[in-house]
């Protein structure tokens, strides 16, 4: 039979492990309690790892009968196990130490080279306490690194939910709106119609009732990072900010009956390593800090509006209006200032011409300097020429903010 490109390799590593396989066992199931984990190379030993097959066997179980090791809970000789693959190749979900497995015979790699050969598949851990972060009979060793935590706890399910759980608190929820139990689900209140679905990511259930046994539900507000995909509920989002627009401010989450997006948590960080960030808001964008909004550029810095049809509008009224004052214009303004410079200059100039005519008795004339106007117009005419200078030099212009 005919191997598949880009296996051989695959077999051939395998097969230091298992040089010959048995026989396909008759399709029938099995209960095996589980005594080793193969997740890397020392876990649960380096022999165990050479054994299944190196990384080609991750996920692998070392299991004992149930039946002949149903009181068995202490520390084993692995090479006295069995062993078995996961039966899925995509979804990695291992059993913890003494959980119990289902198992099931099937082909292996070798059964392209004969049909006798065979190994034993698990389908996955039995739920023996229908509970998402430990099944085990017993739950005194369940690992080398796994602690357990009693505040774990179901998700409450509604009728046509397909929740996805881990071990640790995390977990994924396609639901609906449940308007009968709008008391207990937060997304099911405030009128929205039976039957439309959500989606809910939950990183970290937070909860009060700890060391219950009551399963838990969402509560965005409590919970350490979430991301919501609604279609038509409301969520009793509480913003991080206070602030609002007092002009036209945004429908809060709570209040919105469209769909929408809501990511949840103490930061939130949106990177791109190589490309641009787009943001786009069909009637508004809004950015909302109760303490600072920082907008850095390492060159340009651009706010576009449609030339004189938009506004920039910097700050609010007293009585939450829009800003009527318009700021000047850089360099038209420093050309007014630098004509009445000018002319201050001409006038300085002339000032500094004056004299009067002093008749004598003899009705003889003198024309003598008015000193102190002189004085006084010299040293106008100095400070004009200062305060061109820096009007010229475009000193009093700004390097970096610039309106249209």
């Amino acid at each position: 039979m005919v191997i598949r490109t880009g296996l051989s390799q695959f077999q051939s590593s395998i097969s230091q492990g298992f040089l010959t396989l048995p026989p396909i066992p008759p399709t029938s199931y099995r209960v095996g309690k589980v005594f080793g984990v193969v997740l890397n190379e020392n876990t649960p030993t380096r022999e165990q790892f050479e054994r299944v097959g190196g990384w080609a066997g991750i996920g692998a179980v070392l299991y004992l009968d149930y039946e002949l090791s149903k009181t068995i809970n202490t520390v084993v000789d692995l090479n006295q196990c069995e062993v078995a693959f996961p039966l899925d190749p995509n979804l990695k979900n291992y059993p913890l130490v003494t959980e119990l497995v289902l198992l099931t015979g099937g082909p292996s790699f070798q059964t392209q080279f004969s049909d006798a050969a065979g190994r034993m598949y698990y389908m996955g851990t039995i739920n023996l306490w229908n509970n998402p972060q430990q099944n085990s009979p017993f739950s005194t060793t369940l690992g080398k690194t796994f602690v357990e935590n009693a505040n774990i706890r179901p998700l409450l399910p509604f009728e046509g939910d397909y929740i996805i759980q881990s071990r640790k608190g995390a977990g994924i929820r396609f639901g609906s709106t449940v308007p009968l139990y709008s008391g207990v689900s937060e997304w099911s209140r405030n009128g929205t119609p039976n039957g439309n679905p959500i989606t809910i990511l939950v990183n970290g259930y937070v909860t009060t009732a700890t060391g219950s046994l009551t399963p838990n539900i969402e509560e965005i507000n409590k919970e350490m990072s979430s991301i919501y995909m609604t279609s038509t509920q409301t969520i009793p989002l509480i913003p991080g900010a206070s602030l609002t627009n007092p002009i036209t401010p945004a429908t809060p989450p709570k209040d919105y009956t469209n769909s929408q997006i809501i990511l949840n948590s103490d930061r939130v960080t949106i990177n791109s390593k190589k490309d641009d960030v787009l943001v786009f808001g069909k009637t508004k964008l809004e950015l909302t800090s109760d303490n600072n909004i920082n907008i850095n550029s390492g060159r340009i810095l651009h706010l576009h509006i449609p030339y004189r049809t938009g506004k920039i509008l910097l700050g609010t009224k007293d009585n939450n209006t829009y800003p009527t004052e318009p700021v000047l214009l850089g360099l038209q303004t420093s050309n007014i200032l630098l004509d009445l410079c000018t002319a201050l200059q001409n006038l300085a100039a002339e000032l500094g011409k004056a004299q009067y005519t002093d008749t004598k008795p003899n009705g003889k004339s003198d024309i003598q300097d008015i000193v102190a106007v002189q004085n006084g117009a010299d040293q106008f005419f100095a400070d004009i020429n200062r305060i061109m200078g820096q009007l010229k030099s475009l000193s009093i212009l700004s390097k970096n903010v610039y309106t249209v």
